[in-house]
């Protein structure tokens, strides 16, 4: 699918919009961008959406479709106020809202965390708010759908990345632009780390992994809607929009999850007190090489490793004399499963463990983290490990 040059999608925080003066720069970033095709999606004024949900908790009892109805209002609040600012720097432009029979994005009924109806959303961007484009500006309610019944959803707190990058999708954009109060995508949060660096590049695993694991720079559901090809960027605000910023670059494959195999593994299992200075110092011992995984108990640790001389690692620990025992299992092989959807359905590693149980195939450790599940087995076992995993994704 080939993206449409110079068509972006650009989306603006709550953390960014925190006053009339904010909307009249951003808006003036618009305007100075050069893009042929500009769609602006807007989160909530800053605040606003904390003080609704403050309030909705207070009355208590509120009912789910109540609920989303309310907190709605402070994105669709500010749509007008973008148009506005958009119309006061020379820009034609048009507000998108949920209650207008153009409204294009579609979810279920599940009112507090909707999922987009990628099929019949990509039908009404197409009908509704594409033939718009390079004739006026729209401007997007962030966070929000609409069911088939036209009632108001919302896609769940930092929702609006997810209408950015499903718009993106449905609109075959060449580029999505987030515009955050940070550089781009720091080392670390400022927070806790303030002289952390902002970052070139990252891949959308590790921008998925760091969302997971409770990084505010993007929705980690959003990230599911790039497509090959499309750019994506995290950029400072206020700034140009053709500021270099953080790239996002990869994307999730089509396929729901995707295989990865290793062959020629060392499992090297270290046996005694467990503690930051003996790991750290050992692990030295494994500078240059891959290590895929990593598996601790209360007094030991597994360390599956790429190594030609296993043997000669296993030497160099046991100098250290940081462990009580050491032993090495070699001609390990491991299967890689990734996967977005790992994260919010359970029950996966055990399906995938009961399949290879039912081949009375031996798990030699199963590690997970975040959108992946790794799995090693001895190497002799990988095919047909392998062909049992894929049996059990097909059903």
């Amino acid at each position: 699918m080939s993206m449409v040059p110079g068509r972006v999608v650009v989306k603006f925080g709550g953390g960014e919009l925190t006053s009339g003066k904010a909307y009249k720069e951003a808006a003036r970033m618009i305007s100075n961008s050069g893009f042929r095709e500009v769609v602006v999606v807007v989160s909530a004024m800053k605040g606003v959406t904390d003080s609704l949900v403050k309030c909705i908790n207070e009355v208590e009892g509120i009912e789910d479709q109540d609920y989303a109805d309310i907190v709605a209002m402070g994105e669709r609040t500010s749509a007008r106020i973008f148009n506005s600012a958009l119309r006061s720097v020379g820009l034609k432009s048009t507000y998108f809202d949920p209650q207008q029979e153009r409204w294009p994005i579609i979810t279920d009924s599940n009112y507090r965390e909707a999922t987009p109806d990628l099929n019949e959303t990509r039908r009404r961007v197409k009908q509704h708010l594409e033939p718009l484009l390079g004739e006026c500006i729209p401007v997007v309610c962030g966070f929000i759908g609409k069911d088939r019944s036209g009632r108001v959803t919302t896609l769940g707190r930092g929702g609006s990345d997810i209408t950015a990058t499903l718009l993106g999708n449905c609109l075959r954009a060449e580029e999505v632009i987030l515009v955050k109060n940070t550089v781009g995508v720091l080392s670390a949060d400022p927070k806790y780390v303030p002289d952390a660096k902002p970052l070139d590049k990252i891949t959308i695993e590790e921008m998925f992994s760091l969302a997971q694991g409770g990084a505010k720079i993007i929705h980690p559901d959003a990230l599911r809607y790039k497509l090959p090809g499309q750019r994506m960027r995290v950029i400072g605000f206020p700034g140009d929009l053709s500021s270099n910023g953080t790239q996002i670059v990869g994307v999730f494959k089509a396929n729901p999850v995707d295989i990865r195999r290793h062959h020629g593994l060392a499992a090297i299992t270290l046996v005694g007190e467990i503690n930051p200075t003996n790991l750290s110092r050992t692990l030295q011992v494994f500078d240059g090489r891959k290590i895929f995984g990593m598996g601790t108990s209360r007094n030991s640790i597994t360390i599956f490793v790429e190594v030609r001389n296993p043997e000669r690692v296993l030497n160099q620990i046991c100098r250290l004399n940081y462990f009580k025992a050491v032993s090495l299992k070699d001609k390990v092989g491991a299967i890689e499963l990734v996967s977005p959807s790992f994260v919010d359905s359970p029950g996966w590693v055990a399906r995938i463990s009961g399949a290879l149980a039912e081949k009375s195939i031996n798990i030699i450790e199963v590690i997970t983290n975040k959108a992946s599940i790794t799995i090693f087995v001895d190497e002799d076992k990988m095919e047909q490990a392998l062909n049992a995993v894929k049996a059990k994704l097909s059903e």
